[in-house]
Parts: C-alpha cells; structure tokens; sequence
C-alpha cells in the first residue's frame, strides 16, 4: 500500500501536477507575467505565487504541466516559467523523503551559482543551502481521480443563487477539463444572444455547451452552473494535455476570457517585505464593452460593467459587448427573457358579432342561431362559430344571462338591455 502511495505522489510522466513545498505547505501558482532581468532568479518573482491549499484548490495556475525532469519549465495557463524569464529550470529528485514521499528540488544558475528555490512560507526565494523549505512534493493531478485530481469551482457570490437554487461562475483556463458525475458542476454554457424584454431590460439566457461526464475543450470561456456555494463542492477534472494557448483573448460565442490578472506578490529573493503590483502582458482592462457576471445591489445574478481604471478577472469569461450594437446597456441579466401576459380579453355579454356595440343587429344574430336548430340548446364552451353560415359569431357572448347555454332566454335577456337602455348603443 505503502509503495503504491509514494508511487502515485511522484513525476512519472509528462502531464499535470501541482508542486508542493514541504516546509511552508503551499503550492506554485504561475501568475503570467515577466521581469526586467531574465538571467536573475528575480525573474521568477513576477511569474510565480505561492498560495495555500484552500486558495489553490480553485486557481488554474496551480495546475501544472510538467514535460520532464532535469532541464524543463513549468508551463500553465498558456505560458511557460522559460517564456517567462528566459532561464531553464532543473528539477531533479531530493535524496530525502519527507513524509513518507519523494521529494524534489528546483534550482538554476545564476553568475555561475546555483540558485535552489525554496519557500519559508513568505513567497518564493532562492539560496544556495538544500533543507526542507527547498525540497518539493510533486503530486499528479491527471488520474481521474474526483477525490484528489480536481480543481474546485467557486461561484460568483456564494450568497446568491438563482430561481431553482443553483450558483453561478465562469471560468477560462489553458485544459480541457470533465466535468464529473455528481461532482458538484451541472453543466457548462456559453450565451449566444441577448434579447430585451417586455421591461426594457436585457437578459442573456445560458445555452449549455457541456453536461455532467462530457469534457470542456480547452481555453474555450464558459458559464458553470454549480450545486455548492463552496469550490471543493464544485469539482472539474483537468484531461488530456496542455492546449498551451497562446492568443488572447479567447471566444466563445459572445463570451470572452483570459488567464490572468493584476496581482501583488513580493518582487526581490533579497527583502521579502518588498511587494508590488504586477501587471501581465495577457490581462485585459476593463471597458464598457466587457461585462462579468456579478450580482447588483436588488440580488440579481447578471453580467455588469467593472469598475473603471480595473482588470478582468483571472481565468474567468465575460459578456463581450462589442458586436452587439446595444449602446448604453450596463446590465444584462442572466436568464431567459420574460415575456409578458396578454391582457386578458374581455367578451361583452350581448355583442353577438363582436363589433364592440350591442344593438338590433346582435339580436338578430342571436335570433338567426337559436332558430337554425331550435331542439338544441349549445354550450358556450364549445365553439360554433364555424358553424354559422352569416359571418362572426361569439358564442360567449350570446350566453346572455350567464346560464352556460345559448337559448330562447338569451333572446328575450338581450332585447330587455335594448329597451332598458332606450336604444343607447353600449
């Protein structure tokens, strides 16, 4: 048992892992950007962010493909640690076990120097002296497994749900990914219009890409409608190999996405204290064109304009705007669109031929269908009008007197309104 564990919480194969620092407990996260000095391992800062376990669960960027040992990069979210900065990394095995699992180191050359990357729990650093905060787990996340191989979705507003109690997110990352049965994710969508309705507002209403055991292609921007208003709830499965995209942005009918984001992170190996601001080359800035699903002041669940001078988000999708001709529009709310009730129609009793007056006419009318079969006596619920040879007939309003039948007595009802209103037209 104990050898199938260690084997399984190991790099075997190029594929998916997250890497896993053995001192501080946290995990790599690629972040996407670069730095001025691409043969420093100040290089490394920008692009890579540690996160603790409860964060990463639900950060593509920890979702790492790993080619090789010896000299690789780590690739994520459609780039590489080598684009990234321009040096090589050297992942080679720890000759030390560290909770009954291998362990790994990372390291590059610098001046000449090895630089081993490590973590004391303040973000990543490098040194030159091998101890536990430089020795790394690499543990697979592409086996299947919806117990230890997933990557957890947080809705939008774990608050709010919509009408039938489900949440909503989107997402926008570089794998394809399963959406497994009974994982927590109900389908995948992607909107294909927006439409007005009947209260001048605009709904855009999911369309469903993929449901429950299908596998969303990658860097392809989706809707998840999710059961758990937590991320270990909502489980998706990374599959297949990296899509490793490059282009920006990404589309899918009329949502867009990207990887990354503005993101503060420490910028020297020398001062952990130091922390700035990185802005990478793929994010996007918001506009009135791009709107993101959100939730506004009444609770509702829509797609909103970001606060000017701001980022989209990481790895979600948002409204694109841009090929809709709709000026002005601030919100678009998520759902079908409401269509609003006829006004009901309202049959004058008396106004046989439906020509909006009651008068002689309609009394003859009413006449002329009660005399074509006298043995009979119709029920206005079934429809005659058909029937009548001398034109327009509303059956409902020749019940008079309200009995449920057209008869003699609707006759002589309809002829006492007439006299009883001196021949005023009504």
């Amino acid at each position: 048992m104990m050898v199938a564990i260690i084997a399984s919480a190991q790099f075997s194969e190029p594929g998916f892992y997250r890497v896993h620092n053995v001192l501080s407990d946290d995990y790599i996260c690629i972040r996407g950007t670069h730095y001025e000095r691409s043969t420093n391992p100040d290089a490394f800062w920008p692009c890579i962010k540690m996160l603790s376990d409860s964060d990463q669960i639900a950060d593509p960027g920890s979702i790492i493909y790993i080619p090789e040992m010896g000299q690789t990069s780590l690739c994520a979210q459609g780039v590489s640690t080598y684009l990234l900065t321009g040096l090589m990394l050297e992942i080679l095995p720890a000759q030390v076990m560290e909770g009954g699992l291998p362990t790994y180191i990372a390291k590059t050359q610098y001046n000449n120097f090895p630089c081993i990357f490590r973590d004391y729990g303040n973000g990543l650093t490098a040194g030159t002296i091998e101890g536990p905060e430089s020795h790394w787990w690499i543990e697979p996340v592409n086996e299947g497994s919806m117990d230890t191989s997933f990557l957890g979705v947080k809705p939008i507003n774990e608050a709010v749900c919509d009408t039938d109690g489900w949440y909503w997110t989107t997402m926008c990352c570089d794998f394809p990914f399963v959406l497994p049965v009974d994982g927590g994710v109900e389908g995948a969508y992607t909107v294909n219009e927006v439409k007005m309705g009947y209260d001048s507002l605009y709904y855009a209403a999911p369309v469903q890409l993929c449901g429950q055991g299908d596998t969303v292609p990658a860097a392809t921007p989706v809707l998840l409608k999710c059961k758990a208003a937590y991320a270990s709830g909502n489980k998706i499965i990374p599959v297949a190999s990296i899509a490793n995209r490059m282009a920006m942005p990404i589309v899918n009918d009329l949502l867009m996405g990207n990887y990354f984001s503005v993101f503060n992170n420490h910028c020297s190996f020398t001062d952990l204290t130091v922390t700035k601001d990185y802005y990478p080359a793929q994010a996007t800035k918001a506009s009135d064109d791009n709107l993101a699903l959100g939730v506004d002041a009444e609770g509702r669940l829509g797609f909103y304009p970001m606060p000017e001078g701001t980022y989209m988000a990481a790895n979600t999708a948002w409204l694109s705007m841009k090929t809709l001709e709709l000026e002005g529009v601030t919100a678009v709310y998520l759902g079908e669109v409401p269509v609003q009730e006829p006004d009901p129609i309202v049959i004058a009793k008396g106004d046989i031929n439906g020509d909006n007056t009651i008068n002689i006419t309609d009394v003859g009318r009413l006449i002329s269908f009660v005399i074509s079969d006298p043995s009979s006596e119709e029920k206005v619920s079934e429809d005659n009008s058909d029937d009548d040879p001398d034109g327009a007939f509303i059956i409902e309003a020749a019940d008079v007197n309200g009995d449920g039948l057209v008869n003699i007595t609707d006759v002589g009802r309809l002829i006492s309104i007439l006299l009883d209103n001196a021949g005023v037209e009504q």
